[in-house]
């Protein structure tokens, strides 16, 4: 779910553009600008003066908020409270989404929720006072927080709600043609679709994530979306379209290697699934290929015995069916062996524990975690953690 926050990250600099001239800047030094004010000083202070504090603080919560996010958080807080004071809405609505959005990545949802609907409340005020004929900014910030919540509901599996926000979003991007916007959150309910098993849905959605990509012009966003559905031909058993598509993608990511490190590297992953599936129907295809030949060979000498006796001919049924026995495929309940790291984290999976869960209990990082939950879903051909569960039951790995 992780991969959601793309979208977010790609919605911000269309609506925070006044954000960017502070990047890179020296953080102490805009921290020094405000160290004077203190609550009371602040609320006897002029509107200018509050809304100077104000914008600073909102850039201290943006620039903290790759490298400290307790910082971003705090000063985020404090660009509320001064909001609230000069009853700056727009200020309220950014870093309450910055908030929510902190507590979103840590799975803390309760928390998220309370920031989300402060922002929303602070939308509804900006869209009653509205009185500007050109609706791109309160439609971009409208955009953003749908798009938001979409992620939000998304991460606990309500479909029915990210599928509502989503659209409403959607509707927005391709007004104003955000060709970037379009293309990734239609990937993102591609990818939110296959997660639940819903190969069907999914399948649309990225091919308008690619539509829209080639739109937009952009390297990445063509790679995200040649991705996308490359993990779908993948899923859905069409191994050379997803390697097609899968190989197609890392060239595009080839030219964001550093931007884009870990997504190449699912990327490869996925490739790596694909290539070791075909080896395996390549494998099955010269297995059969080599017993259709038997079966010939052997019905050949079967005729000649027929010429010969009964006794002949039931010696050579006999040979055949042993021989057909043994060169038999393994069939698809033979037993899957775990090592003893994927043992520990497919018990945790059938406990129920979140992805954060699993990372602390067993020590590594989400990433990784990520990585093992897919391998894991592919070990037992399944696209669900239901579905991993029940089969992990079957077939008794964990007794």
């Amino acid at each position: 779910m992780r991969k959601l926050i793309t979208l977010l990250l790609l919605l911000l600099p269309m609506v925070c553009h006044a954000y960017r001239d502070h990047r890179g800047r020296d953080l102490d030094s805009l921290e020094r600008t405000i160290s004077h004010w203190t609550a009371e000083s602040l609320s006897k202070a002029d509107e200018q003066a509050r809304t100077a504090y104000c914008s600073t603080c909102r850039q201290l919560a943006w620039g903290y908020l790759q490298v400290d996010g307790p910082r971003s958080v705090y000063y985020a807080k404090r660009a509320i409270e001064a909001g609230l004071l000069s009853d700056d809405q727009r200020s309220i609505y950014d870093a309450s989404i910055l908030i929510g959005q902190y507590f979103w990545a840590r799975e803390h949802y309760d928390s998220a929720r309370v920031y989300y609907n402060q922002a929303s409340a602070a939308l509804a005020q900006m869209e009653a006072a509205w009185d500007d004929p050109d609706p791109h900014d309160l439609e971009a910030m409208q955009s953003r927080l749908w798009g938001t919540l979409g992620n939000f509901y998304a991460a606990q599996d309500s479909l029915e709600q990210f599928a509502y926000y989503y659209g409403k979003a959607g509707k927005v991007f391709e007004k104003w043609e955000w060709w970037e916007d379009c293309s990734t959150l239609h990937e993102n309910i591609g990818e939110i679709y296959t997660d639940n098993g819903d190969l069907k849905l999914a399948k649309p959605e990225y091919e308008k994530a690619l539509e829209f990509a080639r739109q937009s012009g952009d390297s990445l966003i063509i790679a995200k979306a040649m991705y996308g559905l490359g993990r779908w031909h993948q899923e859905s058993g069409h191994t050379a379209k997803a390697l097609e598509y899968l190989t197609q993608a890392e060239e595009y990511f080839g030219e964001h290697a550093r931007e884009e490190a870990y997504a190449r590297a699912d990327t490869l992953a996925v490739m790596n699934a694909a290539h070791e599936e075909l080896y395996r129907n390549a494998r099955m295809l010269a297995i059969g290929a080599f017993l259709v030949l038997l079966l010939t060979i052997g019905g050949s000498l079967l005729v000649r015995r027929l010429r010969l006796t009964r006794q002949e001919l039931t010696e050579t049924s006999a040979v055949l069916d042993e021989t057909i026995e043994e060169l038999r495929p393994e069939t698809a309940d033979a037993r899957v062996e775990l090592n003893d790291r994927e043992k520990d984290i497919a018990r945790l999976l059938v406990e129920g524990k979140t992805t954060q869960e699993i990372a602390e209990a067993v020590h590594l990082g989400t990433n990784t975690i990520l990585w093992y939950r897919k391998r894991l879903y592919a070990k037992f051909d399944v696209h669900n953690a239901a579905a991993f569960a029940t089969e992990v039951s079957k077939r008794g790995i964990l007794d």
